[in-house]
């Protein structure tokens, strides 16, 4: 009992330091007011984390395994990699309108470059994983742009987050075709020109 009690003050903590993060930026985030959000007394807050740059660290892990486990939920690593992607962009959509919160704390996080470059997700995060072999296999067999594969999953999340904050904020639809649109153009600044075009003519009409 005591066991899942700290496990739920834990994941209390989490969820606070989100909601904070995505509210007030980092320019606004203390322990202090995590603490408030979560309903715990601040010293308690160190039992869980040793410090505020700790807690930091594991809402970025946090944030990261949710956005990953919701793209990877389902996909069949069979299947060809352009059936892959844009089946991974639809779910990171559906995840950026049911999770706004996880979406903004995590692009608080990375928005720092500095904080960036201290932040690490678990080494034992195989929806995460399974991401980055996708995206390695794509530059591996040719069929993905040979840059950095940061930079591809950039263009994989960003612009997905971005529409879905339009869509929640009514400035764009939330249509199939309006998605179909949004998926056409990530996959043309990911894809090979080649295999883009080959991609485009395998639609149906």
């Amino acid at each position: 009992m005591v066991k899942l009690k700290d496990e739920q003050k834990h994941d209390r903590l989490i969820q606070s330091a989100i909601e904070l993060l995505a509210i007030a930026g980092l320019t606004g985030f203390s322990t202090t007011k995590v603490a408030q959000r979560a309903g715990i007394p601040q010293s308690n807050v160190y039992i869980y984390f040793k410090n505020k740059q700790a807690l930091l660290e594991a809402v970025f892990q946090d944030t990261v395994h949710r956005q990953s486990v919701a793209v990877v939920h389902g996909l069949d690593e069979q299947a060809p990699l352009t059936q892959q992607l844009p089946m991974s962009i639809e779910r990171l959509y559906r995840f950026a309108l049911a999770e706004p919160a996880s979406v903004a704390a995590l692009q608080v996080l990375l928005s720092d470059s500095q904080l960036k470059s201290l932040l690490h997700v678990k080494a034992d995060d195989q929806a995460n994983q399974q991401i980055q072999r996708l995206i390695k296999t794509g530059v591996n067999q040719g069929i993905l742009r040979p840059t950095d594969l940061n930079f591809l999953r950039y263009f994989l999340s960003r612009p997905v987050f971005h529409y879905a904050e339009g869509v929640r904020a009514n400035l764009y639809p939330d249509t199939p075709a309006a998605l179909a649109d949004l998926t056409a153009m990530i996959m043309g600044a990911i894809l090979q020109p080649t295999v883009y075009r080959d991609w485009l003519q395998s639609l149906p009409e």
